[in-house]
């Protein structure tokens, strides 16, 4: 039978009984309210918060496709999760410049918190039309060539981003290392698109600066490319083709490598897919790097930072692709002192 307990007794059993259930309730929400704390400090102080943000793309080439999923991992990296503290809108022009501009116009009058470019055309119908929503860049070889400053300390009060600018010094080494007798390297560029223009030129300067000539063909359109890299490869004395990167070659590649291909010449790349598309090696700036680091960028100016306060940057990884048979395919060995700095091959 239980015992009857009188009222002294009462206050004395109940709360011993009680506490310890009390106690570990306590305990849970004490942990809870932790996590809660330690999750906005990951979060950088933007829990709580719910963004609206936006990927605007010029092209669906490589590159972009690298810079996209870069962004994700690199905001994932900061501690958002997508659910939770932000939302994204991808959009695409497909190389389409009416497009482009009706997309700004779109997301522009959207009202999002924060605008991800990818390419130098998407960062330039970007800066002509928006200059209050924060824009964040990459994929942009000259982000100052493009207008979005005079430095990169000194620019658009709204924009901050990463320059893709490529290697072209580090390029011209391994043509030495390779070829130490090559004597003419060519490419095609695009006289519509300014990184293209400053590339070619840079590559020539990088080039000339080792005693070694550029051959360069221009081509307007993809209908252009295969035509221009035709013109490249036959008579002109062209040794290896070092492709450059921008949206017009970056989405005509195969024809350049079949044209190249016909006068078993090797091709380099500076986009590290064009290895695993069939060119002799890739010394590419790692746009899905520069994803991740234009992604960083904007969780400082999501957390509260100006974007006038913040410089531009260079992406902060190169990486070298060596394609074995493409490079025996096309008669070049590679030197033992090249393949051991390789971060990557493709048998």
């Amino acid at each position: 039978m239980y015992k009857r307990l009188k009222y002294s007794e009462w206050l004395i059993y109940y709360p011993a009984k009680l506490f310890p259930a009390l106690a570990l309730i306590f305990a849970a929400s004490a942990l809870l309210l932790f996590s809660s704390q330690k999750a906005a400090e990951k979060a950088g102080g933007t829990a709580g918060k719910f963004f609206r943000l936006a990927v605007v793309a010029y092209s669906d080439t490589p590159i972009s496709e690298e810079g996209r999923r870069g962004i994700k991992d690199g905001l994932m990296e900061t501690g958002m999760d997508e659910k939770r503290d932000y939302e994204m809108a991808e959009y695409s022009a497909h190389s389409d410049a009416a497009a482009l501009n009706g997309i700004i116009d779109a997301v522009k009058n959207a009202d999002y918190d924060l605008i991800f470019t990818i390419s130098t055309p998407a960062l330039q119908a970007a800066l002509k039309k928006i200059q209050k929503t924060p824009v964040v860049f990459s994929s942009t070889g000259d982000p100052i060539g493009a207008g979005a400053g005079k430095s990169f300390s000194s620019h658009a009060e709204n924009v901050t981003g990463i320059c893709s600018m490529s290697d072209f010094s580090g390029m011209i080494k391994l043509v030495k290392e390779i070829s130490p007798d090559v004597k003419k390297i060519g490419t095609v560029f695009c006289p519509a698109e300014i990184n293209s223009v400053l590339y070619k030129d840079c590559l020539k300067k990088a080039a000339e600066g080792e005693g070694i000539s550029l051959e360069t063909v221009p081509a307007n359109s993809a209908g252009e490319v295969a035509d221009a890299a035709n013109s490249l490869c036959e008579g002109r004395g062209v040794e290896i083709i070092c492709q450059i990167a921008d949206n017009l070659s970056a989405a005509s590649f195969p024809a350049i490598l079949k044209a190249a291909a016909a006068e078993r010449i090797p091709v380099f790349g500076f986009i590290e897919s064009d290895a695993k598309k069939g060119a002799a090696l890739s010394y590419a700036k790692d746009y899905y790097r520069g994803g991740i680091d234009s992604a960083k960028l904007a969780f400082r100016i999501l957390k509260g930072e100006k974007p006038a306060g913040i410089p531009f940057e260079y992406i902060s990884k190169t990486t070298l692709v060596i394609n074995k048979k493409a490079a025996e395919t096309a008669g070049i060995k590679i030197p033992k002192a090249v393949a051991d700095r390789a971060d990557s091959f493709i048998e």
